[in-house]
């Protein structure tokens, strides 16, 4: 990459990963390197305009979405490096994008534009299925399993959607939160704040 990379990601079964930066491009790696041997990327992925901020690999590790500054969402074949899926909504940069269902069916994706938009990978229409306007700020971050969206955001909360009954739970933590990720057995969200602290919260 040529400047700042923002994210990096291995795929479900760890035999690659895939990086984005402020170069506006995505690269495919082998991490699996002899000593020595010289670490080039695979393959590139390079159509966005403005920096790229975040990558979620499809389960079947054949598809990935990115998103950044440029407010779209593309989803990618991983092998061909065809675009499948050119998803435009958001007002303005693209945060995160987190795959959802057991079929990586729906995509979900939070923005600095203070909401989170869902995607039905499947649909040949181009709107969003729903969107979460909740937020008072720019959604930094975004969580999936199952059933449940958790989202972090700038204006010091951590949100949980039960999309199957349409609740909303809403934890204050007095500063702005950077990152969101569940535990394994999604009881519990670890969050990153600006104040330097990580926050544990049980569901």
């Amino acid at each position: 990459h040529k400047g700042s990379v923002n994210v990096a990601r291995f795929n479900h079964d760890g035999k690659y990963c895939l990086t984005g930066g402020d170069d506006r491009r995505v690269l495919l790696w082998n991490p699996y390197k002899d000593p020595g041997e010289e670490v080039a990327p695979i393959k590139e992925y390079a159509i966005h305009s403005k920096q790229v901020l975040d990558v979620a690999v499809a389960q079947d590790n054949a598809s990935f979405a990115s998103c950044g500054g440029d407010k779209t969402v593309f989803v990618w074949d991983v092998g061909s490096g065809r675009v499948l899926r050119r998803l435009v909504g958001h007002d303005q940069r693209v945060n995160a994008v987190a795959y959802a269902g057991t079929d990586c069916s729906v995509l979900v994706s939070a923005s600095y534009d203070k909401t989170v938009r869902c995607w039905d990978c499947r649909s040949r229409n181009a709107a969003p299925i729903q969107v979460l306007a909740d937020h008072a700020d720019s959604v930094s971050s975004v969580a999936v399993c199952g059933h449940e969206i958790v989202t972090g955001s700038i204006d010091g909360c951590v949100r949980s959607y039960d999309l199957r009954v349409g609740k909303v739970t809403c934890d204050r933590l007095g500063q702005a939160v950077t990152h969101v990720t569940l535990s394994h057995d999604s009881n519990c969200v670890l969050a990153g704040c600006l104040d330097a602290r990580l926050r544990l919260l049980d569901k």
